[in-house]
């Protein structure tokens, strides 16, 4: 107790280095700020991403650029959706303005001031698209320059994360208020992921400032009983997440049972 006494004392300290803290980094910090405010539910589910590789190598026989698995589950959310699109609905007092848009906010992990982080990307109405324009979407916002007036993290958008916290928050005072001002800054269902490539059965559940947002965690093969054989299938383990003030449970099941269909049987436009 007498060294640690001495040690505040002395002020001395470990071995240690400091690096300034990313100003991007605020991107992540106002989205979980935002996010705290929501009545947020999670409902974690698994899906056959055996049907969904075999389906995908289906869509991608022939083709010269092939589409990824990212981009059809972002096809797959944004048409099961505009099936339903109370589940993209935001409150406006004491009505609730639904969407006809699948605005659909992709999580894209981008290297920013040096250190890699999840930067959203907003696809604008992924329901009328088909999935050869929206993977091309995709990979272009994984490889174009930021700070440019339509990639991820655009100028403006540079500009804003740089500004004190205090001005942050008066801004986002409005845009929470306004769901027009919301969908055009932060589109209105939200998609994010955790690295597929890693050998760890894993699922998280997100802080979302989105009315329904899907996680998409990692693939891993699993023993099932079919038809009284045992065989290995490859499991996709998920995670929606919703605000409780618009979605109730039944609703979600009701969605998920429709969204593992659709994965399932891939009856998404080319």
């Amino acid at each position: 107790m007498l060294n640690i006494i001495k040690s505040l004392v002395s002020g001395s300290k470990a071995p240690h280095q400091t690096t300034p803290f990313p100003k991007m980094r605020n991107v992540v910090l106002d989205i979980m700020d935002e996010g705290r405010r929501k009545n947020t539910i999670h409902l974690p589910f698994d899906a056959d991403a055996t049907a969904m590789l075999i389906e995908l190598e289906r869509i991608n026989a022939g083709r010269a650029s092939r589409i990824t698995l990212t981009s059809y589950i972002a096809k797959a959310l944004a048409d099961t959706v505009a099936e339903d699109p109370r589940m993209q609905a935001y409150r406006k007092g004491n009505e609730l303005v639904i969407f006809r848009d699948v605005d659909v906010s992709v999580m894209i992990e981008r290297k920013v001031e040096g250190t890699r982080m999840p930067v959203p990307y907003i696809v604008r109405a992924v329901n009328d698209q088909g999935l050869t324009a929206l993977d091309a979407t995709l990979l272009a916002a994984r490889t174009m320059p930021l700070y440019t007036d339509n990639g991820p993290l655009s100028k403006l958008e540079a500009t804003f994360f740089a500004l004190p916290r205090v001005i942050r928050k008066i801004v986002w005072f409005f845009i929470r208020r306004d769901p027009h001002l919301f969908r055009q800054v932060a589109g209105t269902v939200g998609l994010t992921s955790l690295p597929s490539q890693l050998p760890l059965r894993a699922i998280g559940m997100p802080i979302t400032p989105m009315t329904l947002t899907l996680l998409v965690g990692a693939i891993s093969p699993r023993l099932q009983l079919r038809d009284g054989q045992i065989v290995e299938k490859k499991i996709i383990q998920m995670n929606l997440s919703a605000d409780h003030d618009i979605i109730d449970g039944a609703q979600m099941m009701r969605f998920i049972e429709r969204l593992k269909k659709r994965l399932h049987d891939g009856t998404m436009s080319v």
